[in-house]
């Protein structure tokens, strides 16, 4: 695209710019409207966040009370000690306490020493966390290392009726993990109150986690098993309204104590569906604009990326040039190495030699074919660079035993090589790695590849004969 031709498309977008802000100014006249739809959105928002509050704060309280209950701490401390049916029904006793005497729908406990999942009915399974998916609830919660935490799923004890379970960790004085107890709450009452709410207020009421799976829904089916995607859910404990286009809105609660937001959504009132589709038109003409800016974008883009590569690239052996080996060594030097990191330095033996007797177009074809070699034996690990004439270098992640296999492999490919004018090739490398030498930043470990990469061209030079390139 020559300058002329830019100068029209920046031309272009200018103008539709100037469009879009029109369409920002003519929507900012419907300010004070929204600021009273966002009004009245918290004053629902509000009344169902009390009642949902009030609904599974219960179990949260009673649940966290079981953890730090003496009596339980010390039954799962002695557990090992007393009999199996002894211990079986003084836990089955307490549960079904808490479960008769505080209303709950279930109580459970987990002893962490010996897996046995106790309910208020006496010893229910023993816990599978190595192949029971359905157990991974609890390896995901003690990983967690919160204090609690609530999870929907189906009540095995109660007929399979969907259950809120509030999860809470039983810790000794020392802090360590004795089990996990909890109560459960069905669900029916919670449905009861969203269903009545959204037909009085006309919304749809849902509690979702952070990635917008659905936990509470007056669907049933919808629980754990759908998402709200259309919503972007921030960790502000207040109110926020959000418009979702075509007149719907949401607004959006943080609930801190419970983990989740809450979620009511509005169809909106005729009126606003009716502005909306009066600036269909300015919509359409924004949607235009994103479409032809990110297009530019793209363009602009592929072509800076298409002249960094070039800037970046050697164009004899399409290896990355010292330009871009510079670059990637100050970008190391600005953190710690990685114990699997490689510095990897290698020279080509004898291209003097082949300069002087072959010429360089030998020489040439001598470097490319050691650029190969280290490409095709390196290259999977991480960047190899060619850094000078027959001067090569490679930074590389990869275990010891993954670095030892390459040079190998790099040995076997050299010596496998035969080129058009040249038919033997012969490669000196030097390594050090972040395992053998911790305290040794970028620098240091390049400094210590070179020498062995020397040491090893005298080698070569020693046991063949022949005189060293100076």
């Amino acid at each position: 695209m020559n300058r002329k031709n830019i100068s029209r498309f920046a031309f272009a977008i200018v103008i539709l710019c100037f469009f879009l802000s029109t369409f920002v100014s003519l929507w900012s006249l419907q300010i004070m409207a929204k600021q009273n739809m966002q009004a009245l959105g918290e004053t629902i928002t509000a009344r169902i966040y009390d009642a949902i509050s009030g609904e599974l704060s219960e179990p949260i309280t009673v649940s966290r009370t079981m953890a730090c209950d003496r009596f339980l701490i010390d039954a799962l401390k002695n557990e090992s000690r007393a009999s199996e049916g002894k211990a079986e029904q003084a836990l089955a006793d307490y549960l079904s306490g808490i479960k008769d005497g505080l209303d709950c729908e279930a109580a459970f406990v987990v002893s962490e020493a010996s897996r046995h999942y106790y309910s208020y009915a006496g010893l229910n399974k023993r816990m599978d966390l190595e192949n029971s998916e359905r157990d991974r609830w609890y390896v995901e919660f003690v990983e967690s290392g919160a204090p609690y935490a609530l999870d929907v799923d189906r009540d095995e004890v109660s007929q399979d009726i969907w259950t809120v379970f509030v999860d809470a960790r039983i810790e000794d004085t020392d802090g360590s993990l004795l089990g996990v107890c909890g109560v459960g709450a069905h669900m029916t009452g919670a449905r009861e109150l969203f269903l009545r709410l959204e037909r009085d207020y006309n919304v749809k009421i849902n509690l979702v986690d952070a990635d917008g799976l659905i936990h509470v829904d007056a669907d049933e089916n919808k629980l754990e098993n759908a998402y709200i995607r259309s919503i972007e859910l921030g960790d502000s404990t207040g109110y926020v309204l959000q418009e979702l286009g075509g007149g719907k809105t949401a607004v959006t609660r943080y609930l801190d104590r419970l983990g989740w937001y809450l979620v009511v959504r509005s169809d909106g009132s005729a009126a606003r569906n009716q502005a909306l589709n009066v600036l269909l038109l300015n919509v359409v003409l924004c949607l235009a604009v994103l479409v032809i800016m990110i297009l530019a974008i793209h363009i602009i883009a592929d072509r800076t990326r298409a002249l960094q590569r070039a800037s970046f690239t050697d164009q004899s052996t399409r290896l990355l040039n010292r330009r871009a080996f510079e670059e990637d060594k100050a970008r190391l030097a600005m953190g710690p190495l990685k114990e699997d990191f490689a510095y990897v330095t290698a020279d080509v033996n004898g291209l003097k030699a082949v300069n002087d007797n072959l010429g360089h177009a030998a020489g040439d074809e001598l470097i490319q074919g050691a650029a190969d070699c280290l490409r095709d034996c390196f290259s999977r690990y991480g960047e190899v660079y060619r850094i000078g004439g027959d001067e090569f270098a490679a930074m590389l992640n990869l275990t010891q035993g993954q670095l030892e296999d390459a040079l190998k492999d790099l040995d076997a490919a050299t010596a496998r090589w035969s080129g058009r004018l040249v038919k033997g090739l012969s490669i000196s490398c030097g390594y050090a790695t972040g395992r053998e030498f911790p305290s040794e930043n970028i620098a240091g470990l390049g400094r210590i590849s070179d020498e062995r990469m020397y040491a090893a061209k005298d080698a070569h030079y020693k046991a063949t004969g022949e005189k060293r390139r100076r």
